[in-house]
């Protein structure tokens, strides 16, 4: 063994060690997590609501300014740092909170140490995204000292740098934008649901996990190609978008060739197939089909019927479907600036201005509920009132927004736009509402109740 000297490790290494002595925050979707309630479906829900959140159920990154200058501090890779750290702040946090869950409920668990956990899940990691690999790490050490003197840990997160800088990240493609790797959720789900079949003591090797996630990946480019063929013509644009698709998906050579010929004729729905039974797979190709219907800037709706044809096929009723949308929009609106290529898009504008219709007709249905319960909100009532009369302080806006979102919350039709921001649903809320609410920076003209109720 030989003493590595810190500051010029690897940025996995410098991560780790940050870890090690810092632990992860507990993602907001399980800040209630009750540890007699955990199914694979629950965990599948929290992962869902943490992914899209963040945006990498989408391929869209959402880097925000302390996860920037972390990433920052830590020397990770220029223009890619964040991405990969998000990733990696994702896979642990989620990958820690499942293993101490799935744990302590076997009859002869005892407690094991966060640096204990988290060298299990770090192990557990480079086994599986470095297949056919073995590596002699002791398990009984302390993880800052085996992250300082460990030639072996060092050697294997080395390599695991690599795999993440090529597997989580892009080149730049300028068609897209801030858009990265379209398929790094995939790469997250699958490592988690071996985890958690680590944690069950099932003996599932990691290859079984892997080809499934290459399944995934190759079934995905046939689905997308049936998007864009839905029209029966392929433009440039979405030429280009499917082509670099195929070049992520990283299946071996011979098999990127042949999906390339593939989508040179027509695909068909019926030529489309996923192996994957799970709720979140089939949320996330819904989704991802949404936003790529946007990319070649036409009509948004051409490649409509064909989403309801796979949403049908996947299990989706219409109304689960409209709900995809609207959350689709909901993420866009507040994030839309790391959508790059829709930006300038007709058919986004077309996508955002249905979707604030559709929010708007149903803030319109459910009047007569949200007002009951800002009525049993004292604090915002009185906020609201006073507002129609002098201006609110910005603290107090700020008290009017976070109360608004908690009464959305409650009412389930609102529920989903109730996210951090409330990007549709919050400026529609404040101005349409039976109040001239904050008239200098949220509405123009006062709306009366009994407009709204029509």
């Amino acid at each position: 063994m030989f003493s590595l000297n810190f500051q010029h490790s690897g940025w996995i290494n410098r991560y780790f060690s940050f870890r090690a002595s810092t632990p992860i925050t507990l993602p907001e979707p399980y800040l209630e997590f009750a540890e007699e309630d955990f199914t694979e479906e629950k965990f599948d829900e929290f992962l869902y609501a943490e992914a899209k959140g963040n945006g990498m159920l989408y391929g869209c990154p959402v880097i925000s300014p302390s996860l920037l200058n972390l990433a920052k501090k830590l020397n990770f890779p220029k223009d890619k740092g964040g991405t990969i750290l998000l990733f990696l702040e994702t896979l642990f946090s989620v990958a820690l909170i499942e293993n101490e869950s799935l744990i302590s409920t076997q009859l002869d668990a005892t407690p094991i140490t966060y640096q204990t956990r988290l060298l299990k899940i770090i192990l557990l990691a480079l086994r599986y995204y470095l297949p056919g690999s073995y590596y002699r790490i002791p398990e009984d050490i302390p993880l800052p000292e085996l992250l300082a003197e460990n030639e072996t840990l060092n050697g294997a997160l080395k390599q695991l740098e690599e795999v993440l800088l090529d597997s989580v990240t892009l080149q730049g493609y300028s068609s897209l934008g801030n858009r990265q790797n379209n398929f790094a959720f995939s790469k997250l789900y699958f490592f988690l649901l071996w985890a958690r079949a680590k944690a069950k003591n099932e003996t599932s090797e990691p290859a079984t996990f892997v080809e499934m996630d290459k399944k995934l990946r190759e079934e995905m480019i046939i689905i997308f190609a049936a998007l864009i063929w839905a029209d029966d013509y392929v433009d440039n644009t979405e030429q280009q978008v499917i082509d670099k698709y195929i070049e992520q998906t990283e299946l071996q050579e011979s098999k990127q060739n042949e999906l390339t010929l593939r989508i040179l004729e027509p695909v068909k729905i019926e030529d489309i197939q996923c192996s994957s039974t799970s709720g979140i797979i089939s949320r996330y190709l819904v989704e991802q089909l949404i936003l790529l219907s946007l990319i070649d800037n036409q009509g948004v709706w051409q490649e409509r019927e064909l989403i309801e044809k796979i949403s049908l096929r996947l299990g989706f009723s219409s109304e689960n479907l409209e709900q995809l949308y609207l959350s689709v929009a909901e993420f866009f609106s507040v994030h839309n600036e790391r959508l790059e290529f829709l930006k300038n898009n007709n058919a986004a504008q077309q996508f955002q201005d249905y979707m604030n219709d559709k929010v708007l007709k149903l803030v319109r249905k459910n009047v007569d509920n949200i007002m009951k319960e800002i009525k049993e909100t004292q604090e915002l009532s009185e906020l609201l009132v006073k507002a129609t009369t002098k201006p609110l302080t910005n603290e107090e806006k700020q008290k009017v927004q976070e109360q608004l979102m908690d009464v959305a919350k409650s009412i389930p039709a609102l529920a989903i736009f109730a996210l951090p921001g409330g990007g549709i649903l919050l400026p529609i809320l404040i101005k349409v509402l039976p109040f001239n609410i904050l008239p200098s920076s949220f509405q123009d003209e006062p709306h009366s109740y009994q407009e709204l109720s029509q």
